[in-house]
């Protein structure tokens, strides 16, 4: 019996919606809140507005550079042995604040209540990638580095699952999720060969791109790490009204990531590395004034937004509700 395929986009749909990114690209452009960024992108043939920190990207980079994406995120344990392949992994995630115990009363989140999700998620057979769904706030703010640390270690804790996400949120705690699996591996060196964490940051719909996380992508790629990003824009708010606008800042969003970790990672002697187009979008409910997770809208951006990545010969992350 032959795989059912559900299919959200026709081929005409895709092409429209790619002429529209392009366009968006290359006339409107996005902000890159970072200066190391827009010296990436200048060099490289985009025009770059120092004042508004905004680039332009031809379609002639993105062509180039969009070529030169890995077409598969190589899942490893902190064994560095590759996990079984599937056409499609399911991986935890988040960053909640607040725990709930047994007795249904909730508390501050906490390092202990990392380690207690990682165990659920390591114990459960369908899930192939676990990682921390809340933060350690028993750790204040300014001891970052060791909060990282302790989240870092947590996640590559077990070596039955594979690691996958990016393990820190500034270029400082990249480099303290380097040492660590560095040690792991025996060796930075070895590390490179098979990186088993990688770098990312999500977008500010529409089109903007926060310096911090730059900072962490761009070390990531500048290591031959995967890069991944997820957008996660909100139709009547943050992007168009209609599914198909929405799509298109989704797009232009990605192409704009995609196009320059690639062409990060390429200045810095890769060919090529892994990359990823998320896709977390939703929808506004304009009468209530919140952005509803699970509603059907959702469901039909994200699964039109993996079409468009495998259009593209890119990985896809994408929201389950």
């Amino acid at each position: 019996m032959g795989k059912m395929r559900l299919q959200i986009l026709a081929r005409d749909d895709i092409q429209r919606i790619h002429g529209a990114s392009i366009k968006v690209l290359e006339t409107i452009g996005a902000q890159f809140l970072n200066d190391k960024a827009l010296d990436y992108l200048e060099k490289y043939g985009c025009g770059v507005d120092r004042k508004t920190k905004i680039a332009k990207i031809p379609e002639t980079v993105v062509n180039e550079f969009m070529k030169k994406a890995k077409p598969e995120i190589p899942y490893v344990n902190r064994d560095f042995k590759p996990i079984p392949k599937r056409e499609v992994y399911f991986q935890t995630f988040g960053e909640g604040t607040y725990m709930t115990d047994r007795e249904g009363v909730a508390h501050p989140s906490t390092s202990k209540d990392q380690e207690k999700v990682l165990i659920v998620g390591n114990a459960l057979p369908a899930v192939d990638v676990p990682t921390s769904a809340v933060c350690a706030r028993d750790i204040p703010p300014w001891q970052s580095n060791f909060k990282a640390r302790v989240r870092n270690w947590n996640i590559v804790s077990n070596p039955n699952k594979a690691i996958g996400g990016t393990i820190g949120d500034t270029d400082e705690k990249m480099q303290v999720a380097i040492e660590l699996c560095s040690i792991l591996a025996g060796s930075k060196e070895k590390l490179l060969k098979t990186p088993i964490i990688s770098g990312g940051v999500c977008p500010t719909s529409p089109l903007v791109w926060p310096g911090h996380g730059l900072d962490l992508m761009m070390q990531a790629a500048k290591n031959g790490m995967t890069t991944w990003t997820i957008n996660m824009a909100v139709s009547g708010s943050t992007a168009p009204m209609s599914l198909a606008g929405t799509m298109v800042i989704h797009n232009a969003e990605m192409l704009s990531f995609e196009t320059f970790s690639q062409l990060v990672a390429y200045d810095e002697g890769w060919n090529g590395i892994p990359g990823s187009m998320g896709c977390s979008a939703t929808t506004m409910d304009v009468r209530k004034g919140y952005c509803p997770v699970g509603n059907p809208e959702m469901a039909l951006l994200n699964a039109a937004a993996a079409e468009l990545a495998q259009y593209y010969r890119c990985p896809n992350v994408s929201a389950g509700a």
